[in-house]
């Protein structure tokens, strides 16, 4: 009775999580092609897309680091956590370098898989795949919340980010296009990845490296 306890009282909070993350990744779509159009925004969407792969990569990485993160965690070594602190750091700076690629080279990648009918400016591409980049830097800090069974501080920046997306989106679409609805996605994740880090910074009990 107490495993349905405690499974309950982890995972029902996560409902909301799931909600925020389909606004996020989802609903949005049914906004901009309201505002501007399906044939206008089937670039983003093609672009989207292909930006996907960062979802699988990131998911990836994430199945095989966090039982690792887990058993350092339990060590309950300082030590430990400032050098896996470092690491993270180091992580991050990695995907931001990536990054920059897509804001120079986007449009080219573009083309190349998707064929010419699909030509897009480098900066809608970029702002889209830096939003997922944001979202694997999201996941890699976001353990520490779930190693605190922190899940419905964890649904409330999901869902808060979520309803912040919509806003941006339906705002910025309307005054710049297809690129304001790549920038809303983008900013969005940014959000969604530094309210997660500002928590951790304040509730969990894990150092920062110093």
């Amino acid at each position: 009775m107490s495993i349905i306890k405690d499974i309950l009282k982890v995972g029902l909070p996560l409902v909301p999580h799931s909600i925020g993350i389909f606004i996020l990744v989802g609903a949005d779509k049914f906004i901009i092609s309201g505002i501007l159009g399906l044939t206008t925004i089937s670039s983003y969407l093609v672009v989207f897309q292909i930006s996907t792969i960062f979802i699988f990569v990131f998911d990836a990485i994430n199945k095989s680091y966090y039982p690792w993160l887990f058993e350092k965690l339990n060590e309950n070594n300082e030590s430990i956590k400032n050098k896996l602190w470092v690491l993270t750091y180091i992580y991050f700076v990695l995907l931001l370098a990536v990054s920059i690629f897509f804001f120079f080279h986007g449009s080219a990648l573009i083309t190349f898989i998707a064929g010419e009918n699909y030509m897009i400016s480098n900066n809608i591409v970029g702002f889209i795949f830096l939003g997922q980049i944001f979202g694997g830097m999201y996941l890699m800090i976001n353990n520490y919340l779930f190693y605190e069974k922190r899940t419905l501080l964890i649904s409330t920046i999901t869902l808060s980010s979520g309803i912040i997306h919509l806003l941006l989106i339906s705002l910025f679409s309307y005054y710049w296009g297809v690129t304001g609805a790549a920038l809303s996605f983008c900013l969005s994740k940014c959000i969604q990845f530094l309210l997660t880090w500002f928590n951790i910074y304040k509730t969990v009990t894990i150092p920062f490296p110093h």
